[in-house]
C-alpha cells in the first residue's frame, strides 16, 4: 500500500496537499508524518488512511482480477476522496465539516496535478504533415 509506484503517486499527491515532498513507506511512519503535517486533527488520520488504502486496494484488485488497469493513479486519489465523502455521514456534525473540506482539498490538488502531469493536449490549429483530413473529425 505504500511501496509501489503506484501508491507512491498516490501519496505524493496526499504529501503535496500537506506541502510536503516526503511520504510514508509503512502505516507506521503515515502515523508520524501525517502527525507532522497536520497535527490538529488526529480524528481523521485512521478515516484517511482507511480511505486511500482502500482505494489501492480497489485499484489493484479491478487490474489482477478484471483486466481493468489504472488509466492514472489520480484516479486511486478521487476514488479515496470519495469514500473520504461518503464517510462524513456517520460522523458527528463538526468532524463531518472538517473531513468534507479535507475532501474537497485533496480532490482539487489531484485536479490540479493531473492538469500538470497529464499528456500533451493535441494541438488542432496545425494539420498532419501527411495531409489528413481535420474536417472529417
Amino acid at each position: 500500500m505504500f511501496l509501489c509506484p503506484v501508491a507512491r503517486v498516490v501519496w505524493r499527491t496526499v504529501g503535496s496537499m500537506l506541502g510536503t515532498e516526503y511520504v510514508p513507506n509503512s502505516m507506521w511512519q503515515y502515523y508520524v508524518w501525517i502527525n507532522s503535517f497536520l497535527p490538529s486533527c488526529p480524528e481523521v488520520y485512521t478515516i484517511g488512511l482507511a480511505a486511500i488504502c482502500w482505494a489501492i486496494w480497489l485499484a489493484r484488485n479491478r487490474a489482477t482480477f478484471e483486466k481493468k488497469w489504472i488509466n492514472n493513479p489520480f484516479e486511486i486519489v478521487f476514488t479515496a476522496c470519495a469514500f473520504i465523502l461518503y464517510w462524513t455521514g456517520l460522523q458527528k456534525p463538526k468532524m463531518a465539516e472538517v473531513m468534507k473540506k479535507g475532501a474537497e482539498v485533496l480532490k482539487a490538488n489531484a485536479s490540479q496535478m493531473l492538469l500538470l502531469c497529464g499528456p500533451p493536449m493535441p494541438d488542432t490549429s496545425k494539420q498532419d504533415e501527411e495531409g489528413d483530413n481535420w474536417d472529417e473529425w
